[in-house]
């Protein structure tokens, strides 16, 4: 498969090609667009990291579009085929639905964790339906639904790729074709973990059983789950084993603004350094203006950076006096 590198930053270029050696170590060359068979052994887990708008979701969709390219199945929890075991899979996932319809609307078939640790139990009439749905049966004949409702399925599922949603649209309640739910006892292969910050250690253990290879993607700037002491999965992964996004690429490239963000990201930088760079900056470039005192008006219209937390109180507070706003 052919990616583009300019379509990817520096360090979106690098983590695509570390994770491309972790997947062809797991028999996927998504390079050459080739899968092996699937083994027993993987990868263990390899974390991307970066703050919100890095590129982690254009990564993961990129690797995905790239494992589907050398025929890597992608499963949705929603049915799975009763295939020959040694098949390559993926399963893209998220902690919560709604991190997981995120991931849908941007064209990644992402569902949550949940949906793939339980997996449902189908009426065998209907199952028969779902296997013809998935390319593995020839057309079944149902007593209960009528061509035109078998056309419908058909039809749905060629767009949204849900089988539980094909059998809906052809007439049927969930309760109809689904008799109940089990915890899965198989191990999958590939997962990646969308929103990983979000998992707690729990989580992470019942995916590392299931998966042997497993990608986290996940956000160090967010909180950590409540019962994790301030800690995320990926902290306590060896350093080769996480790559890092540092640049910020959902705003306009050549932002002054954002090359400041960064610079304060850096544990060395002082207060003396930290205005030179925005001395310099601003000589340069009109959108950043270096002022003694902020005005009322602008402040409205533009935002404000200041190197002490009891600065940014103080501003806050007179904006909301001059203006008469409420706290």
């Amino acid at each position: 498969m052919y990616v583009a590198v300019t379509d990817f930053s520096e360090d979106q270029a690098e983590a695509f090609d570390r994770i491309a050696e972790v997947l062809r170590s797991a028999g996927v060359d998504i390079d050459e667009s080739v899968a092996s068979p699937r083994t027993a052994a993987g990868q263990g887990a390899v974390a991307v990291i970066g703050k919100a708008g890095s590129g982690k979701t254009m990564l993961l969709a990129r690797l995905a579009d790239a494992l589907t390219d050398a025929g890597v199945e992608t499963i949705s929890g929603d049915y799975e085929s009763r295939r020959r075991k040694d098949r390559r899979t993926l399963a893209i996932l998220a902690p919560t639905n709604k991190a997981a319809s995120v991931l849908r609307t941007r064209g990644v078939p992402a569902t949550t964790i949940h949906r793939i640790l339980y997996t449902p139990l189908y009426d065998p009439e209907y199952e028969r339906i779902a296997e013809w749905l998935v390319g593995n049966a020839d057309r079944p004949e149902i007593e209960a639904l009528t061509d035109t409702a078998l056309d419908r399925a058909f039809a749905f599922f060629q767009q949204a790729k849900s089988v539980p949603g094909a059998l809906a649209v052809a007439g049927l309640k969930g309760s109809d074709f689904i008799l109940g739910w089990k915890r899965r006892e198989d191990p999958l292969d590939i997962g990646f973990i969308d929103e990983a910050s979000m998992l707690d250690k729990k989580q992470f253990e019942d995916l590392e059983e299931i998966f042997p290879t497993l990608l986290l993607f996940g956000d160090p700037a967010q909180l950590a789950p409540v019962n994790q002491s301030g800690s995320m999965v990926f902290d306590d992964l060896p350093e080769p084993r996480k790559l890092t996004l540092h640049r910020v690429h959902r705003q306009d490239l050549d932002n002054p603004i954002l090359d400041l963000a960064h610079a304060l990201a850096d544990e060395n930088l002082t207060f003396e350094g930290f205005e030179r760079m925005i001395e310099d900056i601003s000589a340069k470039d009109d959108r950043v203006i270096l002022a003694p005192r902020v005005e009322a008006e602008m402040m409205a219209r533009s935002p404000v950076l200041v190197w002490r937390n009891a600065t940014r109180i103080r501003l806050i507070h007179a904006f909301r006096a001059a203006f008469d706003a409420p706290p």
